[in-house]
């Protein structure tokens, strides 16, 4: 396993854990209720989770174009969103999942790793879920690069390309790469995004999202899923650390 350094300022925005689950027969939304009374003085905010169904109208024939396109609706609750007393760590339980958020400024993985043990076992006990069918960790990280930056290659290792005649003033780009481990069967999604710049800013703001999941069938009761998203974390250090430059990891010593 390679060992890569600490950062003190470290970039990142966003870290969770997210299990898919099969759900045990009937689960309703509202049998994850207690969980909200068990964790109501730690996460005292509850919201209800929704999905949103988009239906979008096209004119085949001559007549005029609708009036309102795309129609939205709200479909019935999935889950619960309980957010901390300082809003910086997010739980969602749903009916089929479970992703708990630690947000910025992190921490450390045995935290996040500590504290998702906890609510999971909550979950469980609540819940019941008949097996996972999806383990996944991801981070989301926002590098602050400063202007001015004469090549994207002194800060990213894999930066956009622009075709040859093609001015060099670049105001957005996005790269996606999926790869797959075969020691653990993980697949690893990287994304680079360039978010929009401040007017005046003398900072260029370069989104790196890193996402390692595998789906498969585990039993609830394993312990084998925990020691996979440990390899999990080795494989986004490697995902991180093989994206930046040596210039840009001195940013966030």
């Amino acid at each position: 396993m390679a060992e890569y350094a600490h950062l003190n300022k470290a970039p990142i925005v966003e870290a969770l854990i997210d299990f898919r689950v099969k759900p045990k027969d009937g689960l309703q939304p509202s049998d994850l209720q207690p969980i909200q009374e068990k964790l109501k003085d730690r996460y005292p905010t509850q919201k209800s989770i929704r999905q949103v169904k988009a239906e979008f109208s096209v004119n085949v024939g001559d007549g005029a174009a609708p009036e309102n396109p795309i129609r939205s609706t709200s479909e019935p609750s999935i889950g619960i969103r309980l957010d901390s007393t300082d809003r910086l760590r997010v739980l969602q339980a749903q009916t089929h999942g479970f992703t708990f958020s630690c947000l910025k400024p992190y921490d450390t993985w045995e935290a996040l790793l500590e504290e998702t043990k906890a609510l999971w076992d909550l979950y469980v006990e609540v819940a019941a879920p008949v097996s996972l069918t999806r383990v996944a960790t991801r981070f989301i990280n926002r590098l602050e690069l400063p202007l001015p930056i004469p090549e994207f290659e002194e800060y990213l290792t894999r930066p956009p390309v622009v075709p040859n005649g093609i001015p060099e003033s670049v105001s957005e780009f996005l790269s996606r790469i999926v790869a797959h481990d075969t020691a653990t069967g993980a697949s690893i999604v990287v994304i680079q995004a360039l978010e929009t710049v401040v007017p005046g800013s003398n900072i260029l703001p370069v989104l790196l999202d890193i996402d390692v999941f595998k789906q498969a069938n585990f039993d609830v009761n394993s312990y084998d899923y925990w020691e996979l998203l440990s390899e999990f974390r080795n494989l986004k250090n490697t995902a991180f650390f093989g994206s930046i430059t040596e210039r840009t990891k001195e940013l966030f010593l």
